[in-house]
């Protein structure tokens, strides 16, 4: 009879016969082996459960400012989109007149020029094809979420402020004017173009405000909404973010801080 001899010392096995390869009982102790290998190994649940919690905590605290990030580039990317669509336009409008309608701020100035602004107005709208067009009323008839007026948002800004000035200056942009007055246009990617309402008769001008993912939050400016101007001179007219009625809400950015980022 062939005789076996095991030891399970310290949790190990030998035989004196080590070619013996397929013997139930080496693969018993082999098992045996393993399993006591694993569990002096293994991570307690303790342990698994302090691992999740730090990774649940390094979660929480990184995953709002990728948010943010990736936000900030979408909004990036749509106002590129809009400045794009609009300063194409306005190159479409020089080719089909070969010359570009007085409307606009003169360069290096805040003095305008404004006799052509109604024949400019419907010649962007023709080009444009807005779904949507709300001549007053924006607000009651849909075109528009509620916006606050240069009025509200320097208010808010500055509690202490004398909005007069501002609202003389800027009309057009006071949230009365915007939410019942201006004239208002929604493409069919629902960007929203707002027109500022001049003291004369064309009921358009050389500044408009833009909001570059239309009814998507948050509808505030220095966020999705900025005022933009037409400025230029007769052998250029270009899209413009410097100087006439700007506004940001607390955390904004104005116009240009916009454009500058954009184009780094």
């Amino acid at each position: 009879m062939i005789s076996l001899t095991f030891s399970q010392g310290g949790g190990g096995c030998s035989t004196k016969f080590p070619n013996l390869k397929n013997s139930s009982l080496l693969h018993s102790c082999s098992y045996k082996q393993n399993k006591l290998y694993f569990i002096q190994n293994a991570f307690t649940l303790a342990e698994v459960l302090i691992t999740l919690g730090i990774i649940g905590i390094i979660a929480a605290m990184t995953l709002p400012t990728v948010i943010n990030r990736a936000n900030e580039y979408i909004l990036k990317q749509q106002f590129k989109k809009v400045y794009n669509i609009l300063q194409n336009a306005q190159m479409r409008i020089y080719a089909d007149n070969e010359s570009y309608y007085n409307c606009y701020y003169i360069k290096d100035t805040t003095s305008t020029k404004s006799n052509d602004c109604q024949a400019m107005g419907e010649h962007l709208k023709k080009l444009l094809n807005p779904i949507s067009i709300c001549e007053d009323n924006a607000y009651s008839k849909g075109c528009i979420p509620k916006y606050k007026g240069i009025d509200t948002v320097e208010l808010e800004n500055n509690p202490d402020a004398d909005t007069e000035n501002t609202i003389r200056n800027c009309l057009g942009f006071t949230e009365e004017s915007i939410l019942n007055q201006d004239e208002t246009w929604v493409l069919k990617d629902g960007t929203i173009i707002g027109w500022y309402k001049y003291r004369y008769n064309s009921k358009y001008g050389p500044l408009i405000y833009v909001d570059i993912n239309g009814n998507k939050r948050p509808n505030k400016w220095g966020y999705d909404i900025f005022p933009m101007i037409w400025r230029g001179d007769e052998k250029l007219v270009r899209l413009d973010a410097n100087g006439v009625c700007t506004m940001a809400e607390k955390g904004g950015k104005s116009s240009k801080q916009m454009l500058e980022d954009v184009w780094k």
